[in-house]
Formats: structure tokens, sequence, C-alpha cells
């Protein structure tokens, strides 16, 4: 409510102020003198009664063994929704058990990493001290992933779920027992992607523009594996900062190329996606490009829904797609929907599969989220069989195996969808490295310029590091299978 002071002097309003502040001064006084001869006042009796109801509040509580989860990642700013639809699937898993474990509550304190490593840092320190969560599912950025991984492993107490965060290390080179995840790596969901782009799309040289940071060259290292090892030649990258929308000067040079390469992969996401794909349009370069390839996150349903229907054709691969038609991934999209007033996604489903597979690992340990190693093994040891993207289950690292997807935009029904045109089953982190674990992390992580850009310079380094057996094991097809 607004009040607006009117004609009133500021000597009436002060004298006004005097009276009552001295009508209410001899009151007080009054009150006072009762509650004194009764040896208590007011204030002192109200502070014992609030003292009582806080401790049986407390006592309460305690007996209740309510359960707290933490969620955090970016709520705010240009990457808010790997924060917010995460959190809205862990909503949405909640909502399926009424928010309450063995009649215990289950709450969640969602906090802000604003796609910053150091305020994740922050943020993961005030769960375990402020609010002593044991149990915490994020982050979900690359940059944000690999500082997660290193807090891990100094707070072997608390049991860390990524979101959406995709690094490879997280659940390799830089693994630790209490970090787990239900998700993916970057590479994972597009190593046989390559493959599918030079075997069956008969592709040889392609050029991919991406973000330069370190999702988009775990992307790149995937994708340059599947497909020089399946018979592509060149994979030409450009880089670009994040946050850009103004592609130009990147139209101009790929035009420039246009008759060198097979195809464009946009290796990106959000709104750079967006920005490329309208340029794309601006400069006419379905002349140039008769194919147009994508990133995991490229044809990602809210990208989907703003490009124009020209989008209809675009290859991508991941664990997950809308048009599964089983019956968990029909009635996840109906309740989300539902829930949230909007499509579930890929990253929506990080959040719905994270919190089930905690609530399954829950009923191992009766409840007990402070037994990291016990919630740890249960989950290592967990096959889920109704998740939304499939069956998956996890490695010896606490990382999910899983399907993964080749799919294709398509028109359907006026609106633009992703079909799945080709399934690769129970794919590893290590996607065809599951024999040569050793060999694969002994290489360096990956980088914005490696693996090579070319297959030659590609093959001199694998055979360095993967050794004459894998390489003659590669050249009678026994790896691809």
């Amino acid at each position: 409510m607004n009040i607006k002071w009117k004609h009133v002097s500021f000597a009436v309003l002060g004298a006004s102020l005097l009276a009552v502040t001295s009508a209410c001064t001899e009151e007080m006084e009054t009150e006072l003198e009762e509650e004194m001869d009764d040896g208590v006042t007011e204030d002192e009796g109200s502070a014992e009664s609030d003292t009582e109801d806080d401790a049986d509040d407390g006592d309460e509580a305690e007996e209740a063994g309510a359960i707290q989860i933490g969620v955090v990642g970016p709520m705010t700013g240009g990457f808010a929704a790997y924060g917010e639809k995460v959190e809205k699937g862990v909503e949405l898993a909640l909502s399926e058990v009424d928010h309450t474990f063995n009649g215990n509550e289950i709450t969640t304190v969602v906090e802000d990493s604003q796609a910053d490593a150091e305020q994740l840092m922050t943020r993961l320190d005030s769960l375990r001290d402020r609010n002593e969560v044991d149990i915490v599912i994020g982050p979900s950025t690359g940059d944000e992933g690999e500082a997660a991984a290193s807090w891990a492993q100094n707070n072997e107490d608390t049991l860390i779920m990524p979101g959406y965060s995709a690094p490879e290390d997280m659940t390799m080179r830089d693994a630790s027992d209490n970090l787990l995840r239900a998700g993916w790596t970057g590479s994972q969901t597009i190593f046989h992607f390559g493959k599918y782009v030079a075997e069956e799309m008969g592709h040889e040289r392609i050029v991919m523009v991406g973000q330069d940071y370190a999702y988009p060259w775990d992307q790149a290292a995937g994708f340059k594996r599947g497909f020089f090892e399946n018979g592509g030649e060149e994979v030409h990258t450009i880089w670009h900062p994040t946050d850009t929308l103004e592609f130009s000067a990147i139209m101009g040079e790929l035009q420039g190329m246009a008759d060198e390469y097979d195809a464009v992969l946009l290796n990106s996401g959000g709104a750079d996606a967006i920005a490329f794909y309208e340029a794309w349009e601006q400069y006419g370069m379905d002349e140039s490009y008769p194919q147009m390839l994508g990133g995991t996150n490229v044809a990602d349903i809210p990208i989907l829904e703003e490009v124009s229907d020209n989008f209809e054709g675009v290859y991508s691969s991941m664990h997950y797609s809308e048009s599964l038609d089983h019956e968990e991934n029909v009635e996840f999209r109906e309740n989300y929907a539902e829930m949230h007033g909007e499509e579930a996604d890929g990253i929506a489903l990080q959040g719905y599969d994270t919190m089930r597979v905690i609530l399954d690992a829950l009923e191992e340990t009766d409840g007990d989220t402070s037994d990291t190693a016990a919630l740890s093994e249960a989950i290592r040891d967990m096959e889920v069989g109704d998740s939304p993207r499939g069956a998956f289950t996890f490695d010896e690292y606490g990382h999910a195996v899983q399907d993964i997807y080749i799919k294709r935009v398509d028109l359907v029904d006026g609106e633009l969808q992703n079909e799945v045109v080709e399934t690769y089953e129970e794919v590893s982190q290590f996607g065809p490295y599951e024999d040569y674990q050793d060999e694969y992390m002994a290489q360096p992580g990956n980088e914005r310029d490696f693996p090579a850009d070319t297959a030659e310079e590609y093959f001199e380094d694998l055979e360095e590091y993967f050794g004459e057996e894998y390489m003659n094991e590669l050249e009678e097809g026994g790896i691809w299978e």
C-alpha cells in the first residue's frame, strides 16, 4: 500500500508525533509496573515461550529425519536454463514421491553458481557448512564441472552428482569415489556421430564452428575420433568466444571454403547457436553447404522453438530424444509439461533421472544421507530400467553407460522435432575405447588443438598413445563394431 502525505506541515507532524510518543510512554510505564508486580515481564514470558517452541520444532525436525538435497547451478545469466531446468527435473522426480522418503520430508536448497567456477566453490562450501547437506546435485556447465571435480576430491564426505555438466575428466582423470554422474560427457554423445557422418553420410571433410571453451573441445575431440577412425580426412575448426551474436565474418570465411568441404558442424548452444543459424539463413549458406550438422545441444528443444522450419534436416546426436515413444518417456513429458508449462528436454531429464537415482540409493541406506560410501556403492551397482532416455547402468568410475541416438530434425505436425535415425547401444564414457581405458587416459586431456584437425596427424598421435596392437585391431575393423 502506498501512503501519500498531503498538506501536513513539519511542525504539526512533529507535534503529533510528540503527543503520541508521550502517551505511549505513559502507557508502557503503567504496564511495566503491573508486570513487575507479577515478577515477570511480557517480553520475558514471550522469549521463554519462543525458546520452547524453537526447541520443540528442532526436536520434531530431528525426529522426523528430514532430508535436505543441495541443488547448485546457474540460475541467472546467459546459462540460466541449464540450472533452472535441472532443478525443474529434480522437482518433478520429488513430486512423484510426494517430497517424502519413508514418511520423512525431502527438501531442496537451491544455490545460484552464476556459471562461474569460483562462485560454484563458494556455493558448495555454503551447502556443506551452513545447510549441512550431504548430497548435492550440480553443477551444469563445463567450467563449473572441472571445479566441482576438484572440490569433490577435498570433500569426500559429500556425494556430488552433476546436473548437466559434461567434462569427461570429472569421471576419468579427475575421478573421485564421491562424484558420480548419471549424465554424459561431451565426447560420449558424439563419438559415434563422427562414425555416422563418415560412414553413413559419406562426408570426408568437415568445417566445425564452435564456442571456445572446455565443453566444445570435448565435443570436437569425440567427433574427430569417430570421424577419422572411420574414413574422415579433415575437421577444420573455427573457434569463437562464447556470447558471440555476430557471425558475418565467419559466414564470409565459410563461403570462401565451400568448394573444399562437404558440410558444416555447429559445435555450440544457446543464444550463440540461434544467432549462427539466423546468419546462416541471411547469407543463404544452404547454397554453399547442402548439409548442416550439430553438436549435442544444437538441436535442443528451446533452439528448435526459435529457429525457422528451414532447420529441418539438421543431424545431431545425444543420449535422449523427445521422440522416444516408450511409456516412461511419454509419461515424463506429459507430467513435466503439466507441472512446468513447457516442453521437457535433455537438461530437464538430467535433473529428473539424477534425483530418481538418489532416491533409489536412499533405499539401500534406509534414508541415511551421511554414509557417502554406501550411497556411492549403491549407485555404482544400479541398473536403471525405467528412465525416459532408456535403460542405463554405471561403470567403475560411476558414470552412466547408455544408448546414444543419432537424430535428424523433422517437421512433425507443423513443429520441428528430433527423430531417431540410428541407435548405438550401451556406450560408455570411453566409447569404443572400453578395452583401452588406460591408453585413453594417458593422452593429454581434450584441448582446442588436440586431437589434431587432420587424419594424418591424428593417426600419428593415436599410435603414440595406443600402440601397435590398437592400430592393428582398428585396421581389422574390430574397434567400432
